[in-house]
């Protein structure tokens, strides 16, 4: 591969790996829900969607529906579904801890210094031999 082909890959990666960095510092340092939401993936989404839908489900059948068997049943089922997506979302908030981010800030990191570090050999390769 031509050195100038070389570089210029090499300098795209690096900008990619900033992006991360990026992302990786905006949620070490940002709020435990937006850590869940954006650092959590499909699963928290999809826990957070089943709470507030079942919220929703659970205040219309209080407050519309006429206090019977069938409405006791569906308010019993909306708390458990609430119960069981908080649950998740408190084993992913652990698992998504301050220490998962650190670390991989730390890792990419280190891979970035490595390629700026082989980018500058280039560079220098490429201007000694013009």
């Amino acid at each position: 591969m031509p050195d100038k082909q070389r570089i210029d890959q090499l300098k795209e990666q690096v900008s990619f790996l900033e992006a991360r960095l990026t992302r990786y510092e905006e949620l070490l340092n940002g709020s435990i829900l937006k850590r869940m939401v954006f650092g959590g993936g499909r699963r928290a989404k999809l826990s957070i969607a089943e709470i507030v839908i079942s919220i929703i489900v659970l205040l219309y059948t209080a407050f519309k529906m006429e206090l019977t068997a069938i409405s006791a049943v569906i308010i019993v089922l909306a708390l458990i579904v609430i119960l069981f997506s908080a649950l998740q979302l408190n084993v992913l908030r652990k698992k998504n801890g301050i220490d998962k981010y650190q670390r991989m800030i730390n890792s990419l990191s280190a891979e970035k210094a490595s390629m700026e570090k082989e980018l500058a050999r280039l560079v220098n390769k490429k201007n000694g031999l013009e």
